[in-house]
């Protein structure tokens, strides 16, 4: 059975459905994991082999022709990091939206008064409870995203989850109170400053991730 959006091509072009359920099967072979990469290249297929029938030459030949000379694994892999890269810039740019600031500052102050009662001990244990707890926050968020069946095999979802979890890995590494003595701040106001930016990257991030999986639940 198509999907509607498929379905949709096949009213609007001179394809017939049997002609792109063959060409939907030709491209199930196991060479594209994603099922919304998939849909695109038989959109993709669809669109050439349709232009070049209106020439008289034989679907069958066509369609051949386009597998015989067309790197489906290229295709993914290229997709998949302009996927990546786009939910990249997502994160960062929901980030700089005003209303986000002061559900942030609010998560701040509340986390940050509770990481900094750990600076007591020492001001590093208080840094690796700030991580770690983030950490295994965002861990969680990633897999609820992606342990949902069907999602596991929509690129875009387990782009803005891998996108989200790599930013607050390289967090881990980069914010560092060693690392930022120079700046002649405090160990508290630097963990602060190191809970400010994952509590934004939390909230941009998960915004970006909640909207990427309804939009796939309405495809």
């Amino acid at each position: 059975m198509l999907p509607a959006y498929l379905n949709q091509r096949c009213s609007d072009m001179k394809l017939s459905p049997s002609q792109i359920s063959k060409i939907k099967s030709s491209l199930s072979g196991g060479n594209i994991y994603y099922d919304d990469i998939r849909t695109e290249l038989v959109d993709h297929f669809a669109t050439e082999i349709e232009e070049n029938l209106e020439e008289g030459q034989s679907f069958e030949l066509l369609l051949d022709e386009k597998l015989s000379n067309f790197n489906q694994k290229k295709f993914q892999r290229n997709l998949l990091l302009q996927t990546h890269l786009g939910m990249l810039k997502a994160i960062f740019k929901k980030m700089l939206f005003f209303w986000l600031a002061f559900k942030v500052i609010v998560m701040t102050f509340f986390i940050g008064f509770i990481v900094n009662v750990f600076s007591t001990y020492t001001p590093e244990f208080a840094e690796q409870v700030l991580k770690t707890s983030f950490i295994l926050t965002f861990l969680a968020i990633a897999m609820l995203a992606l342990i949902r069946t069907r999602f596991l095999k929509n690129s875009q979802i387990v782009a803005a989850g891998n996108t989200l979890f790599m930013i607050a890995m390289l967090s881990q590494f980069v914010l560092q109170l060693e690392w930022l003595q120079w700046t002649g701040l405090t160990n508290q106001k630097l963990l602060y400053g190191f809970t400010f930016w994952f509590c934004l990257l939390l909230v941009a991030g998960f915004r970006v991730l909640s909207g990427t999986v309804k939009r796939a639940h309405l495809a």
